[in-house]
């Protein structure tokens, strides 16, 4: 039987007594080991209170008051918060039905994913899986996703898109928008944020004096605003002065390194200068510090670079973290239900393996400076009072073992068992 099954049946087996409960009930797991990733630390065997579907309160206090409580006894295992993956696409393929997106969420859940971004899909599909999720209809992560923008150069020749505008005569839609100067932009975020995004992602195709003012006008509508690391014709250094929350792709910041002006069309940029860039001697200093001084995110997404042979990235991504700068784990990949686990436990397994990360700090990428860069972090990201009761625990210690992440005793989300 493979792990991640026994792991399931366990879920089902020890902790059906907390199943579903009302508003006002109160579960305590007894004698947990919380990690901390706020004061990177480990509290030992405290209590863990819930209520509804908040953490109440934490530590050793008298808890006779709560009379009609649930106590789990979970001495030996381990607290940390609900995983994040924040950059995965789960409405790109149309051949896919809704029976296999449910799916698809209810694998992540399973193994402690309790909330993604999607980067940019059919805000039709997205809109309604959220829905179902919010609802109860459906058990998986809960669900935040982007309004695709790019410029009219992305565009050409470029049709990859075409697949979220399925039954549509028009040529972009309000979760898919070509905008270049002049355009009305608060229509355009106006758009955004009725199809139900939470933030807008760019793509492609501006000039740095364009970008900051559409992330300018973003941020005025309370929208998150997450982009490539290069937009060309902008490089990863003006993308960065922009100041957008989260900039994406490892493997993008080679295009700081061409000394001659990008153009606006990507493709035409790899036709002309690709075959010059000295991989081995990449630069981002530049990227790093505007990153800093924004206090901007990094999302490298360093599972997709390694696996299409871009091993160089992970040496970008270990600067990066030497330099201070703020990483989320993000996999930027559909999910494979044959795999016994998510890419997200690929991507941390690399931060620690390629790139200096301690197994706390790999932790803390997938929960609290992915919520972060969700928007989310008031609510998510820490095991903390008043945050949402979204928990995985672990058989033993991850701090000593990154690979005891994959131990999963049980899934808490919104303070019910899975």
């Amino acid at each position: 039987m493979k792990q991640s099954v026994r792991n399931l049946l366990t879920v089902g087996v020890l902790l059906v007594s907390f199943a579903v409960y009302g508003e006002n009930d109160v579960t305590i797991l007894k004698n947990i080991n919380l990690v901390d990733v706020v004061h990177k630390q480990i509290i030992p065997k405290t209590d863990l209170i819930i209520k509804g579907n908040r953490i109440y309160q934490i530590g050793q206090k008298e808890d006779s008051v709560y009379q009609n409580a649930t106590r789990v006894d979970m001495s030996g295992k381990y607290a940390i918060p609900g995983l994040i993956d924040a950059h995965l696409h789960i409405a790109n393929d149309p051949k896919e039905s809704r029976a296999d997106r449910v799916k698809v969420l209810h694998y992540l859940l399973a193994h402690g994913i309790t909330s993604i971004r999607d980067a940019a899909g059919d805000a039709r599909i997205l809109a309604e899986l959220k829905r179902a999720v919010a609802t109860g209809e459906i058990q998986g992560p809960d669900i935040y996703y982007a309004a695709f923008i790019a410029g009219p150069a992305y565009f050409e020749g470029n049709d990859r898109e075409k697949d979220m505008l399925i039954g549509l005569t028009t040529p972009f839609a309000p979760w898919l928008q070509c905008i270049k100067p002049g355009d009305n932009l608060d229509s355009a975020m106006v758009a955004a944020k009725a199809c139900g995004a939470t933030g807008v992602k760019i793509y492609a195709g501006f000039e740095k004096e364009f970008l900051k003012q559409v992330v300018e006008k973003a941020q005025q509508y309370g929208l998150m605003v997450w982009g490539h690391a290069t937009l060309f014709p902008a490089k990863p250094s003006e993308v960065a002065e922009a100041g957008m929350k989260v900039i994406s792709h490892a493997y993008m910041l080679e295009w700081e390194n061409v000394k001659e002006p990008l153009d606006g069309n990507m493709f035409k940029n790899y036709e002309k200068f690709y075959d010059k860039i000295d991989h081995q001697k990449l630069n981002a200093e530049s990227f790093f510090k505007q990153v800093k001084l924004h206090q901007s995110i990094f999302d490298p997404t360093l599972y997709l670079c390694m696996v299409n042979q871009m091993e160089w990235s992970a040496n970008l991504v270990k600067e990066a973290h030497q330099a201070g700068v703020k990483i989320c784990a993000g996999t930027d990949y559909i999910s494979d239900l044959n795999r016994e686990l998510p890419f997200l436990f690929d991507e941390l397994d690399l931060y620690v393996e390629k790139c200096g990360f301690t197994p706390m700090d790999a932790i803390c990428s997938a929960t609290l400076i992915a919520a972060e860069a969700l928007g989310i972090d008031e609510q998510k990201g820490s095991l903390e009072v008043g945050k949402k009761a979204d928990i995985v625990i672990l058989n033993s210690n991850p701090l000593l073992d990154m690979k005891q992440l994959k131990n999963i005793h049980s899934v808490i989300k919104d303070g019910k068992n899975i």
